[in-house]
């Protein structure tokens, strides 16, 4: 355990109980959902059966989420109370519970982050605790917050076990994976993180090798059959059904071209080119919320990245839900500031992830099994890369703007103050204090967009409010 001192406990409280107020606030008022998955609730609660594919749009999902409030709404001690709030509102609360869970589990992590500035701590964790869409997502009805908190739960507990060899953190991995699968299929990536993670340890300590390549088939072979035989997956019945154990709800469009655009309902990738070699940062600005229409839209909505930057960046910008959206574009220049301000905490976060696939490939070429070791055998950069190569994969098959969608990479959530530090004490060893104002800059520029986030979560707050009544 790392000792910290009075003020950084007073001020990640601080920022915690921001971030608590902020997400209380919005899921006091909200109702709405990006993506609706209540009436898969509606039928378990109904029927008491796992819904399939073809009974709602949604209910091709893993069930762990839908089941799980269908039975907490039947509890006789507090199921009567949030049946009253409504089957949106009270998984809205349930979510809600589940997000500090995560913010908890994240917050613990970065104190003990070998690290001896907490500014640097307390930065990274306001960027995550005071995140738009981290606290939209929070305040929905929707199964991404139960993945990204199983994620983060597995993730941390193999963080844990890759230091210190203990049985319970190794069993507590596969149960949260187990979990996060349950909840949504993008959590596969985390167990293939988890699984290379474990077989570069059983490389790199080559007198434990056969040791560690036991643990990591036990790993693989219990998520594994568990999954398969999981009744809230559904594997079987879908690989019976469907021929494919994983289903989604959106066809898969025409492969696009390198450089030629070709046009599908409601784009998207026009190209591979313009939709992965781009970002569309000045259009971004000019239109800094998504126009949901299908042929009138700005050109940032057909750039991978730059829809992720502004999805990532703004509880506004998604323009959705219908509840959530505003007529026209024109007066967001809070918004506007927030994208221009978010570009360094950005910028650095990704060289942090060059910066560590960077020290995982020049370990393992010269087989320094002590910086394999500090850096937990990659799980990090390995995790976050997977969820990339997810969403790029997602992106170019179904091809749609709504298939864009920057929660799909928050299940490696905990991973991104490892890149963020790491990235600024780079910085720090090359400046060589040679510009002492830096550092003063910075911290003043991190701490401005992070009182922009909370003002964008509040009037969004104050948006619900007003159309709730």
């Amino acid at each position: 355990m790392v000792n910290t001192s009075q003020r950084y406990k007073t001020l990640i409280l601080l920022i915690f109980i921001l971030s608590v107020s902020l997400r209380f606030g919005l899921v006091r008022y909200n109702r709405w959902s990006n993506d609706d998955h209540t009436p898969v609730i509606r039928m378990i609660l109904k029927s008491g059966n796992l819904p399939e594919k073809p009974d709602c749009w949604e209910c091709f999902q893993p069930k762990l989420f839908h089941y799980s409030i269908a039975k907490i709404l039947k509890l006789p001690w507090l199921g009567p109370a949030l049946r009253e709030l409504g089957v949106a509102k009270a998984a809205g609360w349930i979510n809600f519970i589940a997000g500090l869970l995560t913010l908890f589990v994240v917050g613990i992590f970065i104190t003990n982050l070998p690290v001896k500035n907490e500014g640097y701590k307390l930065l990274s964790f306001g960027l995550i605790a005071l995140n738009p869409k981290l606290i939209g997502i929070n305040s929905q009805a929707t199964n991404d917050t139960f993945a990204i908190l199983f994620s983060t739960l597995a993730l941390y507990c193999m963080f844990l076990f890759l230091q210190k060899q203990h049985l319970g953190t190794f069993l507590s991995a596969i149960l949260f994976v187990l979990l996060g699968i349950s909840s949504k299929t993008n959590v596969w990536v985390t167990f293939i993180a988890i699984t290379l993670a474990l077989f570069i340890k059983a490389w790199a300590q080559r007198k434990n090798a056969i040791n560690m390549v036991f643990i990591g088939l036990v790993f693989i072979l219990s998520i594994l059959v568990l999954s398969i035989y999981n009744p809230m997956n559904q594997y079987i019945t879908n690989f019976q059904q469907y021929g494919s154990p994983i289903l989604t709800n959106i066809d898969k469009q025409p492969f696009p071209q390198f450089f030629e655009e070709t046009i599908v309902a409601r784009p998207g990738i026009l190209s591979i080119y313009d939709g992965l070699f781009t970002f569309k940062f000045i259009d971004l600005l000019q239109h800094p919320i998504i126009n949901n229409e299908e042929y009138e839209y700005s050109e940032n909505r057909t750039s991978l990245w730059t829809q992720l930057y502004g999805r990532a960046h703004s509880v506004h910008f998604d323009n959705w839900p219908k509840m959530w959206s505003a007529k026209g574009d024109e007066n967001f220049t809070r918004t506007r500031v927030i994208y221009i301000l978010a570009l360094l905490p950005t910028s650095l976060l990704l060289f942090g992830v060059l910066l560590e696939s960077f020290l995982l490939l020049k370990s393992i070429l010269k087989q320094d099994t002590t910086l394999l070791s500090n850096s937990h055998y990659g799980l990090a950069p390995i995790t976050f890369i997977g969820y990339i190569f997810l969403i790029v994969i997602y992106s170019l098959l179904s091809r749609r703007f709504s298939s864009m969608k920057v929660i799909f990479i928050y299940p490696a959530l905990i991973t991104f103050p490892v890149f963020f530090i790491s990235a600024i004490e780079f910085f720090k060893v090359h400046l060589k204090n040679r510009f002492p104002w830096v550092g003063i800059v910075f911290t003043i520029w991190i701490v401005a967009l992070l009182g922009l986030y909370s003002l964008d979560v509040f009037t969004m707050i104050q948006l619900i409010y007003s159309r709730a009544k």
